[in-house]
């Protein structure tokens, strides 16, 4: 099965991100992603059979973190806003940089490749021909949430788009 660790994007900031998206509804090439799939990717670990889920969901659970805030603006794309494959409203957050690590050291076991770890939301899949530029300059201040838990998620591709199922959920401590 595919793995990633999560922070959910809370239901009070969709309409923000909606309509910060909405230059990318009629950009040909260019797929925005359901609210339901928006999320914070605080790593990636790839497949992983039963055993070493579990060991991973394990792991996690050694993870301590207070409740705190993620603030969304500004926009940007990977690899480059040239030729875009993920699409996504970029921002900054303490608390998650700080989750991040924590996740780091608690899955070092597992040998996963190395990634840097970005406060970003994925809001659409591209070809990489999309024009980008309106969505770009016009994209700035999103707004702030509260995270109080991540989640081990399960991905499944699906020629549809992706369908995300919540593994087990990791409540902050305080």
């Amino acid at each position: 099965m595919r793995l990633f660790i999560a922070l959910p994007v809370p239901a009070a900031v969709h309409d923000s991100i909606s309509r910060a998206a909405e230059p990318l509804r009629d950009c040909m090439g260019v797929k925005l992603l359901p609210p339901e799939n928006w999320h914070l990717t605080l790593r990636f670990i790839g497949d992983a059979d039963e055993k070493k889920a579990g060991e991973i969901t394990r792991a996690l659970e050694s993870v301590r973190f207070k409740p705190f805030s993620a603030h969304l603006f500004g926009a940007g794309a990977y690899p480059n806003v040239h030729f875009p494959r993920a699409i996504f409203i970029g921002g900054e957050s303490e608390g998650a940089m700080k989750l991040a690590d924590e996740i780091e050291r608690a899955l070092l076991p597992f040998a996963l490749q190395n990634e840097k770890f970005s406060v970003h939301v994925t809001v659409a899949r591209s070809k990489g021909a999309g024009d980008i530029r309106e969505f770009l300059a016009r994209t700035g201040e999103i707004g702030a949430f509260e995270a109080h838990s991540f989640s081990l998620m399960r991905s499944r591709l699906l020629p549809q788009g992706a369908s995300y199922e919540v593994l087990r959920e990791y409540r902050a401590q305080g």
